[in-house]
């Protein structure tokens, strides 16, 4: 048996890791831990694993992202997200966080 946090975990008992809380604890990551902000930089997160399951191909999705975001960022500067971000719906997943969709105009100066 162990405890974490004042809860008793008994031995044999099933345990769910839930990844999709990874990265929204205010008090590791601020009071705006919860809300979406792809301006944020975080010190620690899950996103390619852990140890032994770490992502082989975090390196390539690191440099693609890289690659591709500030081309984007270059070709639409005024880029800004369709909705508030109040209104943009959660994936739902209890694996994975982020937005079901990303809904932006990219030329908002136009509108």
């Amino acid at each position: 048996d162990i405890d974490l946090d004042g809860v008793t975990v008994r031995r044999g008992d099933a345990i769910l890791v839930s990844y999709a809380a990874a990265g929204q604890d205010p008090d590791q990551h601020g009071s705006e831990a919860l809300e979406f902000d792809t301006t944020r930089v975080r010190r620690e997160h899950l996103a390619f694993g852990h140890g032994v399951h770490h992502c082989l191909g975090a390196p390539l999705a690191r440099l693609e992202a890289g690659t591709a975001l500030p081309r984007l960022f270059e070709r639409f500067p005024a880029m800004r997200l369709a909705r508030p971000r109040e209104e943009i719906a959660g994936s739902g997943s209890f694996i994975a966080s982020g937005p079901r969709a990303l809904p932006v105009h990219l030329n908002a100066s136009a509108l």
